[in-house]
């Protein structure tokens, strides 16, 4: 897939995930119901999916690897063409004549929001090598992934010396089923929102899920909203307080989050300071719609800090 005589040598993040389309409906007066029309105040269309962190990372000055295809279908052409006009690398990009649809109709409201989606089947990639390949520091898987799939993702990253962190994005599964607690135990960081870490380990108070779910992965940072977030490892506990933000959207707020704590972790920050600095993406990633419009660059989150 990466176009001949290109160095990809020096990556620092793989992203893992495919792109989504976003059709964000804002300002709506009550949740859709059956039998019912609801009109939004506003919309937007907006490239969502891994291409919140894509850009995110890359206005932060962190060079990425993303492996992703894109279609003849018009959402495909608008989300490749706004990435591309962002400036992130378009080394792993695959152009196909068929179409690839990856759509989302997003429900937002202020502290919460709700998804309607629809993918075509993914594409399937040899992320093994193409791992080996980029040589990044990091490995950034988007959403759950379990058995074979992350075996290969490991293996991978393991051979070049890379990290490997995980977000969640699953609200079905528990720690009753054994691959969970394997795949866990895989990972360097596993970082689920607070509904996922309550589904996950069927207690309610965040400190006992972080407890829980620490006996399995050697670190796990809690995503807690404007109550900022959770940290855990055998021996550190973190509790980092969020900004206080004006919430338009909070749209790709988790992404923006992950690619926070990633770029401080990769730039020689303290853990704590990586925790602030998470918190600051992703609050200030909440004062536009979607998941890019107000993410900060470098300067911004320097001048912050």
């Amino acid at each position: 897939m990466p176009k001949s005589g290109i160095d990809i040598q020096d990556y620092e993040v793989f992203l893992v995930g495919r792109y989504f389309c976003d059709l964000v409906f804002t300002d709506l007066p009550e949740f859709p119901r059956l039998g019912y029309e609801v009109y939004s105040g506003s919309f937007n269309l907006i490239p969502g999916g891994v291409v919140t962190p894509a850009v995110v990372l890359h206005r932060l000055g962190i060079k990425v690897a993303w492996p992703c295809q894109f279609g003849c279908d018009p959402f495909s052409k608008y989300v490749r063409e706004q990435v591309i006009n962002e400036g992130v690398d378009s080394t792993f990009f695959k152009d196909t004549n068929d179409p690839s649809l990856h759509i989302t109709a997003a429900f937002s409201f202020k502290n919460e929001r709700a998804f309607l989606s629809y993918t075509d089947p993914l594409p399937k990639y040899s992320y093994g090598q193409l791992i080996r390949d980029a040589r990044p520091k990091w490995v950034y898987i988007t959403h759950l992934v379990l058995g074979d799939e992350l075996d290969g993702l490991v293996s991978a990253a393991w051979s070049v010396g890379a990290k490997i962190y995980m977000d969640c994005q699953a609200h079905s599964h528990s720690l009753a089923d054994p691959k969970i607690k394997e795949a866990l135990r895989k990972v360097d960081v596993f970082s689920p929102n607070a509904d996922e870490a309550r589904q996950l380990t069927g207690k309610k108070e965040l400190k006992d899920t972080l407890k829980e779910l620490c006996r399995y992965a050697p670190a796990v940072i809690i995503k807690d909203g404007s109550s900022g977030c959770h940290y855990q490892d055998s021996g550190e506990t973190i509790n980092e307080e969020g900004i206080t933000v004006d919430v338009v959207d909070t749209t790709g707020a988790g992404d923006n989050f992950n690619s926070g704590f990633l770029y401080g972790q990769i730039r020689g920050y303290s853990l704590r300071k990586s925790l602030r600095i998470a918190n600051i993406c992703g609050g200030l990633s909440t004062e536009g719609y979607g998941g890019t419009a107000s993410s900060p660059g470098e300067d911004a989150i320097i001048e912050m800090l």
